[in-house]
């Protein structure tokens, strides 16, 4: 079994009702290029995590179109949500409207074999110069999740992966207080999303902390599945 992440789909039906080439060629027919790229390399058998913004819908049940997509696509799911996934609802009430077709971390873990999953949205930087008190308290309800969903990762398994949608450093590569929180807990690897657009990719850190870093977002991976781990031992 293999664990591969993939995110930041920003889906909106079919045909999309929000088209993402008005960001760049490289978007164009992007719904297309993940279901083939995902058919390609995706096994039943297979895990992939996807660190949030998977739909533009406003509500759950106007994302159930694009989650039903997913849903069809081999290969079992763990959502964390993004700060454009809108359509988030409780833990429940997501499972039954999708079928038990995705696993949601949401003040939770799951396992993959050996692995424990811990994650949450995060936020922006501690340090960034957008950051409002009303940011401030966001930030630290989401960093409160990352620490609930590691302690309970850390009760499963030695072996923990983060996961984040938004990077745990801010625009100077600095890695961010919600990173200091992820490394107390031993964790040496960490799934994020979020960032797009070429100007955007240069400089990013593969490691801060000694946490190794990877971004999943389809633009970034060229609308491919990362591979996270191989053979992951059951």
């Amino acid at each position: 079994m293999n664990l591969y992440a993939f995110s930041d789909f920003h889906l909106s039906g079919n045909p999309p009702t929000k088209p993402m080439d008005i960001f760049g060629d490289h978007w164009k027919n992007h719904r297309e290029k993940i279901i083939t790229s995902w058919l390609n390399t995706i096994r039943v058998e297979d895990t992939v995590i996807m660190a949030g913004d998977l739909s533009w819908a406003t509500h759950l049940s106007d994302a159930l179109d694009d989650l039903h997509m997913l849903s069809t696509l081999p290969g079992r799911k763990i959502i964390v949500r993004g700060n454009h996934d809108y359509w988030w609802d409780t833990v429940t009430k997501m499972t039954k409207m999708t079928h038990g077709k995705f696993e949601f971390i949401h003040n939770s873990t799951c396992k993959v074999g050996n692995i424990a999953l811990a994650g949450t949205r995060g936020w922006i930087a501690e340090t960034s110069k957008k950051l409002t008190e009303s940011d401030k308290k966001i930030l630290l309800r989401e960093e409160g999740r990352m620490e609930r969903s590691l302690a309970e990762a850390k009760k499963i398994s030695s072996e923990i992966i983060a996961i984040l949608h938004y990077p745990p450093f801010d625009e100077m590569r600095n890695p961010t207080h919600m990173l200091e929180i992820i490394k107390s807990y031993g964790v040496k690897k960490c799934i994020y999303g979020h960032i797009h657009g070429h100007a955007n990719f240069t400089n990013l850190p593969d490691e801060l902390l000694g946490v190794k870093l990877s971004l999943t977002s389809a633009d970034y991976l060229d609308f491919k599945p990362f591979l996270v781990q191989s053979e992951v031992s059951l």
